[in-house]
């Protein structure tokens, strides 16, 4: 995914992430059950629809009702489904099991937004998840981070190719967040529930415009800027060429000597861009 901005938050009310994080109210919800705690779920406002998801992806141009729903997007969903998971862990240096763990989560608020659209699941895959491993040590060994103006698309591209797959396409692979920043969250540790309660605030800032700002912005319609990032997760920036399904996994980066900013690296990978599966699965 192109970054046309920065999915960064600095958030002044610390207590918004570490207790019960921000999901709205919806008609045609189906959610997904893929959590270890519980089933994690993101609602799509009224007026938030796939074609005007596919309008902007196509022309740039967001409608009045787009930008109210994705408004309401962000301040209503406020149940993450992140549990109470006090377990103290090190972002950059998870065990296996909790990148499976985060990445299932992960994928139960995507799945969420992309039932209430029509459009089928996406899956983990080992596969995926360890892409997204070799594309997070590519940003650290360069010292590359969501803080930078674009992706890291040589580091994703010999990423893809350790991982069976093309690498000669481009950037179609990653949707990268940054962790929040706040008062209590500010370095590489954190729980696991409040690791979680970040990663569906960033999931909700790439469905709901590309916000950045603080809690109190949530209403100023200037942070509200672009639905690439919601048109490569929901399956909804063209009419026809989407992929109907994608592999995923979840990893993250630090920056050496900065540990308050942790790169989220989101990978969905379509069966098109699969060139050697025994490579892919191993």
């Amino acid at each position: 995914m192109r970054k046309n901005v920065k999915l960064l938050s600095i958030i002044s009310i610390a207590a918004a992430l570490a207790g019960g994080t921000i999901t709205a109210l919806n008609n045609n919800v189906e959610t997904a059950a893929n959590s270890t705690v519980e089933a994690a779920s993101i609602t799509l406002p009224s007026g938030y629809t796939r074609s005007a998801i596919i309008k902007w992806n196509q022309t740039g141009r967001a409608s009045k009702a787009l930008i109210n729903a994705s408004k309401k997007g962000m301040i209503e969903n406020t149940d993450s489904g992140a549990g109470s998971d006090d377990t103290l862990v090190n972002v950059t240096n998870l065990s296996h099991s909790q990148k499976v763990e985060l990445s299932k989560y992960t994928l139960s608020l995507i799945n969420s937004a992309r039932h209430q659209l029509g459009k089928k699941s996406w899956t983990y895959k080992a596969g995926a998840l360890h892409f997204a491993d070799r594309v997070a040590e590519q940003y650290y060994s360069h010292n590359k981070s969501c803080w930078d103006a674009d992706h890291y698309v040589p580091g994703i591209m010999r990423a893809a190719k350790a991982s069976g797959l093309n690498s000669r396409v481009g950037q179609v692979y990653e949707d990268e967040a940054g962790l929040p920043i706040s008062s209590t969250y500010h370095t590489n540790m954190r729980t696991m529930s409040a690791l979680k309660n970040q990663i569906y605030f960033n999931v909700k800032q790439m469905l709901f415009g590309g916000f950045y700002g603080s809690y109190s912005q949530m209403n100023d319609s200037s942070k509200y800027t672009e639905w690439e990032h919601a048109g490569d997760l929901l399956g909804c920036r063209t009419e026809h060429y989407d992929a109907k399904t994608k592999y995923f996994g979840i990893s993250f980066s630090g920056l050496r000597g900065d540990s308050s900013k942790i790169s989220v690296h989101m990978m969905g990978v379509a069966k098109r861009y699969i060139q050697n599966y025994k490579k892919f699965n191993r």
